[in-house]
């Protein structure tokens, strides 16, 4: 292990993961799919988090029903059509750190960090803001064609019980990673990334800077059964907040990350914190081994 705890800088936030986009997706589609486009603008003051032609976006949006609201990894993923089922394409966007969705009426004041807005059928809006301007937004008839990195994902993080643990080993004797890293390597397992990282290393008691050929056996088998645990668990916790909104991410559920310098919940030692403001490590030294 490097170093012990040290302070850091303050957090700059984390992004959206799996199970806040799985959560987003289940709480949005309803209310979505189906729904005729009516309008759509974009901010000019963000137009180049847009990797298409900003006026063509605004025009060929509106008049299309949006088909389908689904998940890629850390992608949210709109399908559209237009009147009679023709012409299919995708509203691809890949939050970043700082990407979040508003989905209020159509009179809510708009913020300052609005990208794009998307007046649907029933004078809503869904807004896409991004406070860090890193976003990644795709208007595409192919998305593995055309949003880059797509066909590189593995399989998603949360179909590990149904891959089952054989194939799962053989999946993960392929990397050579420390673990922390070997969870956000999105070869690997499509849609973790730092937060959950260290919470389901947690959950495995494995230390996150150990490599992945020091695993044993049975620790194979704690990673491979920590994963969809952790995810689902998350999932569950994020839909049963009753203060949830669209466009805020509540993360106080958590055992370890950001928890640096609290007790451990599960053995009472103190939780270590490494890394950058950016990207903090977080795990506890009396349990993880």
């Amino acid at each position: 292990m490097r170093g012990g705890a040290k302070p850091v800088p303050p957090y700059l936030g984390d992004m959206p993961e799996l199970p806040e986009l799985e959560a987003l997706r289940l709480r949005l589609g309803p209310r979505l799919e189906g729904k005729l486009i009516t309008a759509a603008t974009v901010n000019p003051k963000k137009a180049h988090l847009l990797r298409y032609p900003v006026d063509n976006f605004a025009l060929e949006l509106p008049a299309r029903r949006i088909t389908s609201l689904t998940r890629r990894g850390k992608h949210l993923v709109f399908g559209t059509e237009l009147g009679g089922g023709g012409s299919p394409r995708w509203l691809v966007i890949n939050p970043m750190l700082g990407g979040r969705f508003q989905l209020v009426e159509g009179e809510a004041a708009v913020p300052a960090t609005e990208v794009f807005t998307l007046r649907v059928e029933g004078k809503r809006e869904l807004r896409y803001l991004d406070f860090r301007d890193m976003g990644r937004i795709y208007w595409v008839g192919d998305c593995q064609g055309e949003v880059p990195g797509w066909t590189g994902q593995g399989p998603e993080a949360d179909s590990v019980a149904e891959m089952g643990f054989e194939v799962f080993r053989k999946r993960l004797r392929r990397f050579r990673d420390e673990l922390k890293d070997l969870l956000r390597n999105q070869e690997f397992l499509a849609g973790i990334g730092n937060a959950y990282s260290d919470e389901i290393l947690f959950e495995a008691r494995l230390l996150p800077l150990r490599r992945r050929a020091s695993l044993k056996p049975a620790e194979e088998e704690a990673l491979f059964q920590a994963i969809p645990v952790v995810l689902t668990r998350a999932v569950e916790a994020i839909l049963a907040n009753p203060n949830y909104e669209e466009s805020k991410q509540d993360r106080s559920f958590m055992a370890v990350h950001m928890k640096g310098g609290k007790t451990c919940p599960r053995c009472g030692h103190r939780i270590s914190q490494l890394g950058t403001n950016r990207e903090p490590l977080n795990f506890c030294r009396g349990c993880q081994l």
